[in-house]
């Protein structure tokens, strides 16, 4: 009897999950809670909820693979709210990872987050052992999955692994408010809206073009010799850039000008993060491709075809 070698994908319908399903292999299983168009070849979509439990184990048995993308939060979305993280993320995430002890065969690819779980520790590249330090309840959320992946594999054998990405950005991130800078600013610039800055601009982001962590992506789906356990690696960039250098670099790209509004800064937001990612390099030989003047500019060619006429329709 072959072993199965479907890829379950939670949260398909976000900015990463629709840039990495058109590269995934069939048979590809995608759990959303918002309805999918425009499937591969070769994907088949559930609209229901990561801990959906009759769709799960329908799924699960034949896949080799789940790679989460899911989360309903940001940090300034659950700011204030514990409770709206726990029920939203946590609480769903047990639920899905207690079914999961049933699956032993099926290797998990968690996306975590590189920008939040370590706090503020320093104008330095922080590498994994980095002591974490959460400002924001959708970090602290983070951590604790984390955790429970580590004893997940624990209590049910497996390869997992975790990923504590930066900030993604590149061709296919639409406006969502709450979701994405980049996006964010192309919105505002079109509508000449001022972009709501929360201190002085000088928070400093490791951005990561899509294309690049993709691509680490299916690298990773082709390792077959995984060890049982959990690894963590950082995937970023490995440099840095403020926010308001970041609106200097898009007024260069498209030629119009940032507005900006400055107002008091937020306690959930790190001050300075850049990743070290030595780790992942080591083990797999990645490293990220793009610079952040060359992937803004792809970006914003994407924009002007697919978003901005849109808009101006």
């Amino acid at each position: 009897m072959s072993e199965p070698n479907g890829i379950l994908v939670l949260g398909g319908s976000g900015f990463v999950g629709q840039c990495l399903l058109p590269h995934l292999p069939p048979p590809v299983y995608v759990i959303s809670r918002q309805k999918l168009s425009n499937l591969p070849v070769g994907a088949q979509a559930f609209q229901v909820g990561l801990d959906d439990v009759p769709t799960l184990k329908k799924i699960l048995p034949e896949c080799r693979w789940l790679i989460h993308l899911a989360s309903d939060s940001t940090p300034g979305v659950s700011a204030g709210k514990p409770l709206f993280e726990a029920e939203h993320n946590l609480v769903p995430n047990l639920r899905l990872f207690e079914l999961l002890q049933d699956y032993p065969h099926v290797k998990l690819l968690y996306l975590s987050s590189g920008g939040a779980v370590y706090g503020n520790p320093g104008d330095v590249a922080v590498p994994e052992y980095t002591p974490l330090h959460p400002l924001s309840y959708y970090a602290a959320g983070k951590i604790a999955l984390e955790a429970f992946i580590t004893a997940l594999v624990q209590q049910s054998p497996r390869p997992a692994v975790i990923l504590r990405p930066s900030n993604f950005y590149g061709p296919g991130q639409a406006y969502r408010p709450g979701f994405g800078v980049i996006p964010t600013i192309l919105q505002y610039q079109q509508q000449g809206k001022p972009l709501h800055i929360w201190g002085d601009g000088e928070n400093v982001r490791d951005y990561l073009f899509i294309e690049d962590f993709i691509q680490l992506c299916l690298l990773l789906l082709r390792q077959n010799e995984l060890e049982t356990g959990s690894e963590i690696y950082n995937v970023g960039a490995g440099y840095g850039y403020s926010l308001n250098q970041l609106c200097g670099l898009l007024e260069q790209v498209t030629g119009q000008s940032v507005l900006r509004e400055y107002h008091p800064a937020r306690t959930v937001d790190v001050r300075y993060i850049i990743l070290d990612t030595a780790r992942i390099q080591s083990a797999y030989g990645w490293q990220a491709q793009t610079a952040l003047a060359d992937g803004l500019m792809r970006t914003w060619r994407w924009w002007l075809n697919h978003v901005k006429n849109q808009w101006e329709q």
